[in-house]
């Protein structure tokens, strides 16, 4: 009666977008009844919730759909399915990993996370930024990357640099919360 109660209770948070609690609520079903599928296929589903929502949300109103329909064996079918979506994900992720790998061998230059890595602490910045600057290009493939970039830039005294940086960016981005934080930082610093 009482992991019935927690089930729906369980599904009721799933379907209020309440991932971690609803999965903490299916774990102590399956702490109770290792062999409760329902409680494992909510499991699952909470978990693609964390990488795809919309698709989690669609196949967790699929499964009440073949309940409501007494279809047998429901949570096997469901459960196949995600393992299945998921084996495809992984795929496809790989696909696009080695996709970017490829396009980032054919652009001349170093990676940002190799550029830290060979900054070695402060002292070094200015002068392998100075080197790398004449003989090769810095990418970034996320934007916090060239976040911090700037602010080493700026905390390195080379805050003129940054707004080249800066300068050189598309109109849109130069509006961004973070640029403007930058911009206001360089102004102040050269006001000191």
């Amino acid at each position: 009666m009482k992991a019935r109660f927690v089930l729906q209770k369980a599904k009721k948070a799933f379907m209020l977008k309440k991932y971690a609690f609803a999965m903490q609520l299916f774990n102590n079903i399956i702490i109770d009844n290792p062999d409760n599928k329902e409680a494992r296929l909510g499991i699952l589903l909470c978990d693609m919730a964390n990488d795809n929502e919309e698709q989690a949300q669609k196949l967790f109103e699929y499964y009440q759909l073949t309940r409501v329909q007494k279809i047998a064996n429901a949570e096997d079918s469901i459960i196949n399915l995600i393992n299945i979506l998921d084996k495809n994900t992984n795929h496809f992720v790989a696909l696009l990993n080695n996709y970017e790998e490829a396009q980032m061998n054919d652009i001349d230059g170093i990676l940002y996370s190799d550029f830290k890595r060979i900054v070695k602490d402060k002292n070094d910045f200015k002068t392998i930024f100075e080197y790398a600057m004449f003989s090769t290009k810095i990418i970034f493939t996320k934007k916090s990357d060239f976040y911090e970039f700037l602010n080493l830039l700026i905390d390195n005294g080379m805050g003129n640099i940054s707004m080249q940086y800066i300068e050189s960016l598309n109109s849109d981005i130069v509006n961004d919360n973070e640029i403007q934080k930058i911009i206001k930082r360089v102004i102040k610093t050269n006001e000191n």
